[in-house]
């Protein structure tokens, strides 16, 4: 598995090449997760399960793509929290995009969150991506 780090103004982001299994399992715990908390939001009313896990694949997958994937462009937001680390996980075929932040002796470790997941329309070569990215205030 390739691993690159670089300093993105104040933060550090790691981009990680990972395995199509392992990007589908995530994707669908995110989901399901995501799901979940639209449930509660509306009452725990059961018989909405469908739309509960659409509303939620809405929200978390994006196909941003306007058909040309040999030049196409991520802008990742960095925060200004040096605290954070934004983590890129790659197949041929997705992007997730990943927050983890620092944790204090006592805290519970649940992972990164995943912020977003790009469905890549095309195959591509995840050694050749370059991310960009932009300060969020």
């Amino acid at each position: 598995m390739d691993r690159r780090c670089r300093k993105c103004l104040d933060n550090w982001v790691i981009t990680v090449e990972s395995s199509s299994e392992r990007h589908q399992e995530i994707i669908q715990s995110t989901v399901a997760r995501r799901a979940y908390e639209i449930f509660e939001q509306h009452g725990c009313q059961h018989g909405f399960d469908l739309e509960d896990w659409v509303a939620a694949e809405k929200e978390l997958l994006r196909d941003d793509f306007d058909g040309d994937t040999s030049k196409f462009r991520f802008l990742i937001e960095c925060p200004r929290d040096p605290a954070v680390t934004t983590v890129l996980s790659m197949t041929t075929h997705s992007l997730i995009v990943f927050r983890s932040h620092a944790r204090h002796v006592g805290e519970g470790d649940n992972g990164p969150e995943v912020l977003s997941v790009h469905i890549l329309p095309e195959e591509i070569d995840p050694a050749l991506a370059c991310p960009y990215f932009a300060r969020r205030n």
